[in-house]
């Protein structure tokens, strides 16, 4: 009894738990306990899930102990398509919602005032709501802005600053960048570049000073945009990302990871050409931890609807002139899209063991994938590949049998629906756009749906990181006005229990880390997001006014609502 008394301190020790979160309205995601008060927490892992007293039970010697006062937890969210390195760097400067010459200048002092003399300013992406505000359902239009950069030279004397409109029909440049570039719209040099005023130009020669322009960032500017870019993550209860950057973005998240500075998963892709490295690379190393995890592959088959660059069975509606003439990456010297090695590549990749996962918005691009998809099938064999068509945003009708059946996973991003919706009749007419973001068909197919943002967007429309915007796309398929009443082709709507659950497990799920992720439950990695709203009780509406209180990674609080709102406080 004497050694059994002994071990007891050591025994309760090991059962404590190191954070503490009760009285909350707790949604698992797990069909085996679907609710809870209270969990546990330690060693950044889940201990325990159920009532007060029993989470209570396990609080430890310096255990952080939160309560919720009934606030609404749910697994953390699983973002399953986002560009970090280009988020990082749109957050960092981005005029694209701009309507005003102030807002602009707005938007430059705040670039400017981060940044040491002589980095250059580029991107911007004006112009892009012009012809349909944000949030409508299309025909609310505003007066056309273009940055007058006159106005700014005295202002950016030390920062060159190169502007693209987000159709890149126009560009625009201050004093500084002019200079650097050597052009003198007094005197022109530059062939076949036409000189608007105020800054701006348009021609075919701009190409060139664009060839000119400096692209690649100090690694010190891109580290501070990735902390920037972690910290709007940690803010919308985000805890994983799948994430299609560069080599140095990598580099990065391995460095802060070091660091102790990473607060969300990385799910890392590799473009889809590079199969062979990757396969090497975890055969060498491995497929990566919790943290960064490698395996999949990003190929693309079409354009985007911004552009009119996907791929359709049938002409655009506005322009029948095309389908969707955009054929990346798998090009012949004449500039023909080579099916047959493209298809290629998918096999020996699918052979190697990687997950394929591809870009298809067009019912063309998304039809030709599966009929690939098939072809696995039939020549490397049937197996539990959890290939993801990604976007699925036009489906054709004859097709949706076929996704159930060959297990696809639609990899979506429901807040496309909310801001596409704008042009979407005009550009593919009423009838196609009855089979645009499908959710409901698509659960119907008995294929799966996982959601995410495809943040920052396109050059045509912004997507930001909030899981919010796209639940809320899911449940109403309305604009952020509320538009149209009953919804966008309303049958179509998803409720909020099957939407909360493609923002995480099935996330989870398409990344082959369900077993770790996804849901509450013991043993798995404690991601949360606490908020402020119960999302199974509100409206629809009430769903924008959410906010996220708490963002908990690995057990530790990275996102506190209370510090955030204090004046010179910062986020853990």
């Amino acid at each position: 009894m004497r050694i059994a008394f002994g071990l007891l301190p050591y025994l309760l020790l090991a059962q404590s738990a190191d954070l503490i979160l009760h009285n909350g309205v707790l949604w698992t995601g797990n069909s085996a306990q679907p609710s809870a008060a209270a969990i546990a927490i330690r060693g950044g892992k889940i201990v325990a899930v159920g009532s007060n007293r029993d989470a209570l039970a396990m609080r430890g010697p310096g255990a952080r102990v939160i309560d919720l006062r009934g606030a609404f937890v749910t697994p953390g969210f699983s973002d399953n398509h986002v560009h970090f390195a280009s988020a990082a760097r749109f957050l960092e400067f981005n005029i694209m919602a701009t309507g005003s010459q102030s807002e602009f200048e707005a938007r430059v002092k705040e670039v400017t005032a981060r940044l040491e003399p002589g980095e250059w300013i580029t991107g911007g992406f004006w112009g892009a709501y012009d012809q349909w505000t944000p949030g409508s359902a299309g025909r609310v239009r505003r007066e056309p802005f273009a940055p007058d950069m006159a106005a700014i030279d005295a202002s950016t004397s030390r920062y060159p600053m190169f502007l693209r409109k987000f159709d890149d029909s126009e560009f625009a440049a201050n004093a500084a960048a002019m200079k650097a570039l050597g052009l003198d719209p007094a005197n022109p040099k530059a062939d076949q570049v036409e000189f608007l005023g105020k800054g701006r130009m348009r021609g075919p020669g701009v190409r060139k000073l664009l060839e000119r322009v400096p692209r690649r960032l100090s690694h010190q500017r891109r580290t501070a945009q990735t902390r920037n870019a972690l910290a709007e993550i940690r803010k919308y209860g985000v805890t994983n990302v799948s994430d299609m950057s560069d080599d140095e973005q990598l580099e990065i998240y391995q460095e802060l990871r070091q660091r102790g500075e990473l607060t969300t998963r990385v799910h890392y892709r590799y473009p889809l050409d590079r199969w062979p490295e990757l396969a090497a690379r975890i055969q060498r190393t491995g497929a990566g931890d919790d943290w960064i995890r490698f395996g999949s592959l990003k190929g693309h088959i079409d354009g985007i609807m911004g552009t009119s660059t996907a791929r359709f069975l049938q002409p655009y509606t506005h322009d029948p002139s095309t389908r969707g003439r955009w054929r990346p990456l798998m090009v012949d010297e004449r500039g023909e899209f080579q099916e047959g090695k493209f298809l290629g590549y998918m096999l020996d990749a699918d052979r190697a063991g990687l997950q394929l996962t591809v870009h298809a918005i067009g019912d063309e691009a998304n039809h030709v994938l599966l009929n690939y998809l098939e072809e696995l099938d039939r020549r490397n064999g049937k197996r539990d590949r959890r290939f993801r068509l990604v976007h699925a945003q036009v489906i054709s009708p004859a097709d949706f049998p076929r996704l159930g059946r060959l297990k696809a996973i639609a990899e979506v991003q429901p807040f496309h629906l909310s801001d596409d919706m704008r042009w979407m009749e005009e550009r593919i007419g009423k009838d196609r756009c009855r089979t645009a973001y499908a959710f409901r068909s698509i659960q119907k197919s008995g294929a799966m749906l996982c959601f995410g943002t495809d943040w920052p967007g396109t050059s045509a429309a912004e997507y930001p990181i909030n899981p919010m915007l796209g639940l809320y796309a899911a449940v109403t398929r309305q604009t952020l006005n509320g538009q149209p009443a009953g919804g966008w082709f309303g049958d179509e709507r998803m409720n909020i229990q099957d939407a909360l659950r493609a923002y995480t497990w099935n996330t989870a799920f398409a990344n082959f880390e369900e077993k770790s992720k996804g849901s509450i439950e013991i043993g798995k990695a404690a991601d949360l997001a606490v908020l402020s709203r119960n999302l199974l009780k509100i409206p629809p509406a009430e769903i924008l006014k959410t906010e996220v209180l708490y963002t908990i990674v690995d057990g530790r609080v990275v996102y506190d609502r209370t510090l955030d709102r204090k004046p010179g406080a910062a986020t853990p």
